[in-house]
């Protein structure tokens, strides 16, 4: 939806003219925006759909250390209870300690009684840390604790979460869900999460919504309803420079802030003795995530790679029909090639993947994958994961077994298929979790590879696709689930040999089954070359 230039100018003129700073020599001085915070505002709350409600419902601010993040939140707090006229409006002011969510309150309370004007809107009531509407008592900000206990009554207009980093435990993690969930019954919800760089094993909420933004910003998924902005150096850039300073922090002078670089040189100086000290300010001044698995794919030399063909998704089944298929013209281009097929099982309840791998004269490599999920908890794992999984499965990018575990049947299946319209030559599995379906296989007189997963036979094939992708070779067709993964897709090395990092699924919102199972294929497709070396025995 196009923004509004009326209601932008509102939400920006509400900071500028009605609030003030409430901090050192700032106190009292008019709440100039910076032009980072000046975008976040104007787009937030001055986007709308037809019937003038806010079109965006989950804002993810990721900004270093002094860059104003305490005033803008209890800034936005009073903006967002001012705008809702409906009564009863409740609006959260969440972090994971209380003393933290204090500290955003105090600023609150401290605007109020800097300008009259605010103070015949808004009462203070410190005993209960509540501002509430003078004209409807009912509608308050609250100030609370991510590990308190939030009572059924909580229905939530407005959310903002500080340092979303610091949310770590289940009970701070329920708690977030209770406050993006528990408006559900109101027409319009708004929940802001705004933090500082965490550490990624440690993280796992800021860390999630830090993967849904690039996904969004990369255009792996379009949501409209999210907004979300991520300001930080690159993980190659070089940390001493000031020029990667004035790039990580937004609020600098040099790029229309407040804050005088002085005091990052001053951090600067100060950590160069200690290499504790240095990964603090690589974290806390650029921005830079503690434990991050680097990326390893552009995805722009990704969407080179759609080419000779155009992925398409599976047609509806059929009545007469066991499983679902292409059209005809998009098949034909596989029929009768030969191939090899890599699977990667999920454990039930996740994602899984079969990848039929075809090789070209030229050295290339052809592409036609299939995926599967649980349908179980499906809005649950879209949330998540950040990406929009009933859409493709509705669209035919991947589907969905009823219930909440997968049906190694349907992947038995769609094996059987494959081997009936091409010369599969070999089924590639992790011997992890695939023994009863490679069994069966083996049985009904298939021919499955065991493939170990570990440098000595998978360096070689994760090389080989990381080349391709470069040369533009992997043609993939722009098939959105596999490139989803390619998103996600980073490395681990030793000496001179690395594979994939497969993903921690209970707490990593990566995934990359496609590509693994791309890999476990690989692994046979380079033996089939003339200079290959001697095959490994199957089982």
């Amino acid at each position: 939806m196009p923004l509004d230039p009326e209601r932008a100018k509102f939400a920006c003129n509400f900071f500028e003219k009605a609030l003030k700073h409430t901090q050192d020599q700032w106190t009292g001085k008019p709440f100039l925006l910076a032009p980072w915070q000046e975008e976040a505002v104007s787009t937030v709350f001055g986007t709308v759909k037809d019937d003038g409600s806010l079109e965006i419902e989950l804002v993810y601010l990721e900004v270093p250390k002094k860059a104003g993040k305490t005033e803008l939140v209890a800034g936005v707090i009073l903006l967002a209870l001012h705008l809702d006229v409906n009564l009863g409006c409740q609006v959260y002011g969440a972090a994971a300690a209380q003393r933290q969510a204090l500290s955003v309150y105090r600023a609150a309370s401290t605007m109020v009684n800097l300008y009259p004007p605010l103070g015949q809107i808004f009462k203070i009531l410190p005993s209960t840390y509540r501002i509430v509407k003078r004209s409807d008592p009912n509608s308050f900000y609250a100030a609370i604790a991510a590990d308190g206990d939030l009572t059924d009554g909580v229905n939530p207009s407005v959310s903002v979460i500080d340092e979303a980093h610091r949310w770590k435990t289940r009970k701070q993690l329920e708690n977030f869900d209770v406050l993006c969930n528990g408006g559900i019954t109101r027409k319009q919800t708004l929940t802001i999460c705004i933090t500082t760089a965490g550490v990624q094993s440690e993280s796992p909420l800021a860390w999630r919504l830090h993967e849904k933004t690039l996904r969004v910003q990369n255009g792996v998924v379009d949501d409209p309803t999210f907004y979300g902005r991520i300001y930080g150096a690159e993980p190659d850039d070089d940390w001493t420079l000031e020029s990667t300073w004035i790039k990580a922090n937004p609020s600098l002078r040099e790029r229309g802030g407040f804050l005088d670089i002085a005091k990052i040189r001053q951090k600067y100086q100060a950590s160069l003795s200690d290499p504790d000290s240095q990964r603090a300010f690589k974290r806390y001044f650029l921005n830079l995530w503690d434990e991050k698995a680097a990326r390893v794919v552009d995805l722009a030399q990704w969407d080179r790679c759609d080419r000779p063909f155009e992925a398409q998704p599976l047609l509806k089944k059929a009545p007469e029909a066991e499983l679902r298929t292409f059209p005809h013209d998009h098949l034909e281009k596989f029929f009768g090639r030969p191939c090899w097929a890599g699977v990667d099982l999920s454990m039930t309840n996740d994602l899984t993947a079969v990848v039929f791998v075809f090789a070209n004269d030229d050295e290339s490599y052809d592409l036609l994958p299939f995926f599967w999920l649980p349908e179980h908890d499906l809005k649950k794992k879209e949330m998540r994961l950040g990406v929009p999984l009933r859409r493709w499965a509705e669209e035919g990018w991947l589907e969905l077994c009823s219930g909440s575990a997968i049906d190694y049947r349907d992947i038995k299946a769609r094996l059987i298929w494959g081997a009936e319209l091409f010369e599969l030559r070999e089924i590639c599995l992790d011997p992890y979790e695939s023994r009863q379906l490679s069994t069966q296989l083996i049985d009904d007189g298939y021919e499955c590879v065991e493939i170990l997963q570990g440098y000595a036979m998978l360096s070689e094939p994760c090389k080989k696709i990381l080349e391709l992708i470069t040369t533009g070779k992997l043609h993939h067709g722009a098939h959105p689930v596999l490139r989803w993964h390619a998103s996600c897709l980073s490395v681990k090395e030793s000496n001179d040999r690395l594979m994939f990092s497969k993903p921690e699924r209970q707490r990593d919102t990566a995934r990359i089954d496609g590509l693994s199972a791309t890999a476990d294929a690989m692994a046979r497709a380079l033996l089939s070359l003339p200079e290959a070396a001697p095959r490994v025995d199957s089982w």
